[in-house]
């Protein structure tokens, strides 16, 4: 969405992680592709080992690519608040960096934004899935039509009594409360497929 935004100009991904770990959701090397598929430069702005105040961390992370790079908006793809947050994340730690945060997809219908996307042609996987919705069959597996409709089918049939008593909230279809993960490997934007090892 903000790269076919003719108000920005889309340079760089950017990501966020602590120390040198690896994040089995979105492995660096494959960002690394997506970035050059992309015709974008790939930003990892490291935290320290043991950081405990991410929200510092996070603007001065953001400071610091502003002042390096010049970046006067964050883009992401945050459609909803997560967990008790009251005001949504990047923008919180934008404003207090003394940038913009951009959210083109907040608040915007679940089922209309995956249809769109598919119907664009993206290619997308599942890249980390959690219980109680997903097993491990869902890990690689295409976002696709009937992908999108087996998550439809989990809504529709709804919680147990015992998932209610456990606190678990109904399945987001975006996974935006953490359900699952996923990565685009090709699509209308892209130079190039991504070819997962």
């Amino acid at each position: 969405m903000a790269e076919r935004d003719p108000a920005l100009d889309v340079r760089y991904l950017v990501v966020f992680r602590i120390g040198d770990k690896a994040f089995q959701a979105h492995p660096i090397h494959i960002m690394k592709q997506q970035a050059k598929s992309l015709g974008l430069e790939l930003l990892v702005v490291d935290f320290p080992e043991g950081t405990t105040d991410y929200f510092e961390a996070y603007v001065d992370g953001i400071r610091r690519i502003h002042k390096k790079y010049g970046i006067s908006i964050i883009s992401t793809g945050d459609m909803d608040l997560v967990g008790t947050m009251e005001r949504n994340w990047v923008e919180r730690c934008c404003e207090a960096a003394g940038i913009k945060a951009h959210l083109p997809l907040w608040a915007i219908n679940r089922e209309e934004a995956l249809n769109a996307m598919l119907q664009e042609g993206f290619e997308i996987i599942f890249s980390c899935v959690k219980s109680p919705f997903f097993d491990a069959s869902w890990i690689n597996r295409s976002l696709d039509r009937m992908a999108l409709e087996d998550m439809k089918k989990i809504i529709n049939n709804g919680l147990t009594p015992e998932q209610i008593k456990d606190g678990v909230k109904p399945l987001d279809l975006c996974g935006e409360r953490g359900e699952y993960h996923t990565m685009v490997i090709g699509g209308p934007l892209y130079k190039s497929k991504i070819f997962l090892e």
